[in-house]
């Protein structure tokens, strides 16, 4: 159960950062890979993964790519 809640933790991060933080930073962040859901959440995970050493946060991004389409 700990290693759902750590990915999810993850998208949440990403969906808030990107819908919430974004638009309030301004042009100066609106640049890949930190307006793009997807490709930011796949950055994190993959340096989450790299740093625990744990390859189950690369599914973080494929979770939240689903997750989006599903409720958007």
């Amino acid at each position: 159960m700990d290693k759902v809640f750590n990915i999810l933790l993850i998208c949440t991060f990403v969906t808030t950062f990107i819908d919430y933080v974004i638009p309030i930073l301004g042009y100066r962040f609106d640049r890949k890979p930190l307006n793009c859901s997807f490709c930011l959440s796949f950055w994190i995970s993959l340096v989450v993964a790299i740093v625990t050493g744990q390859n189950y946060f690369l599914i973080a991004p494929l979770l939240l790519r689903i997750i989006e389409r599903r409720l958007l």
